[in-house]
């Protein structure tokens, strides 16, 4: 991961001294030839993709939006609880949150997932511990108390002792349906607009129902300020939500891509593509914008300064009733 970074930052200098000395010339499109376009992402902020796995902050660590779990007791609303049938259901959901390459091991049948930043700093740890008691099957906690934010803990039940199980006042999702919905703008006083998006998951004990749109046009990243569109629109996702979007597409790929690619004025859902997320980050001089292909969830980083690169941004609501 130092590697990485220090080759960025090699780079970036270059590129900043290669335009420096290319000020007076006419052909600017020289300018970072040898800047390539994408790279394939292998280094990841494990705290930051965990936390908004499960809760969603801004880079002030203001809340945003919650993914999983819910608060069942009004004394404690940062303890999320998640309905599960087994144990191994448990663990699925729990690796989900995890980073790719994130470091796991298991004893038994607790893991310990240790959390390192893009330098290999240790930033804490996350236990995932199996228990029996009062109907939950695990339950995860933080090495600290102040590790993570608007949550604290998150209990694994049985669905058959969620508290509300029965309750009629529930509304139906079902997979392929669709809604037009209205997506906020963050900062920029935009108008809201809206979208057609598609149901990929149902909902479930702590669980949201969630549907995904696909932007109609082609975007390219403009800025590296808060203000740029792949900012503003607040249901494009990050890196841990985008991860979770590409899983649930290719369970049924063909029924999802049928649906999509007939919305009209929607963005086509295509094999090998990728879609714009809201993840950015700078080396030095160098700013990329990260996207994902949703075929198999793989995450590049793309160059915008010294390329043009045109892509659609997925945009994916957790919908719920309550």
């Amino acid at each position: 991961m130092k590697t990485i970074k220090f080759m960025n930052a090699l780079a970036a200098l270059a590129i900043a001294a290669t335009g420096f000395t290319a000020c007076s010339s006419d052909d600017d499109d020289n300018n970072g030839q040898n800047v390539p376009e994408s790279q394939v992402v292998t280094d990841y902020d494990d705290l930051n993709y965990f936390q908004n796995a499960i809760v969603s902050i801004d880079s002030e660590g203001n809340f945003l939006s919650r993914n999983y779990g819910e608060a069942l007791y009004d004394n404690d609303t940062t303890h999320l609880y998640i309905g599960v049938e087994t144990l191994a259901q448990a663990e699925d959901i729990f690796r989900e949150w995890v980073a790719p390459n994130g470091n796991v091991t298991k004893a038994g049948n607790d893991l310990t997932y240790l959390l390192t930043d893009y330098d290999g700093k240790m930033q804490g740890s996350i236990l995932f511990t199996a228990t029996t008691s009062g109907g939950a099957v695990a339950e995860v906690t933080p090495s600290s108390p102040t590790l993570l934010k608007h949550f604290s803990k998150v209990t694994f039940l049985t669905n058959s002792a969620w508290p509300y199980n029965g309750d009629s006042s529930d509304e139906v999702y079902r997979l392929g349906d669709t809604r037009r919905l209205t997506v906020d703008h963050r900062v920029s006083g935009h108008k809201q607009d809206v979208y057609t998006f598609v149901c990929i998951r149902e909902k479930s004990n702590g669980v949201k129902a969630m549907y995904i749109a696909i932007s109609p046009d082609l975007y390219v990243p403009k800025t590296w300020t808060p203000n740029d569109m792949l900012y503003d629109v607040a249901a494009v996702p990050g890196e841990a939500k985008a991860k979770t979007v590409a899983t649930l597409l290719q369970q049924k790929w063909d029924f999802y891509a049928n649906i999509l690619n007939n919305i009209s004025g929607g963005g086509k859902l295509n094999r090998g593509e990728y879609y714009w997320i809201d993840k950015k980050i700078t080396y030095t001089f160098v700013t990329y914008q990260y996207a994902i292909n949703l075929t198999n969830g793989d995450i590049d980083r793309w160059d915008f300064q010294w390329h043009n690169p045109k892509k659609h941004y997925i945009l994916a609501i957790d919908y719920m009733n309550y």
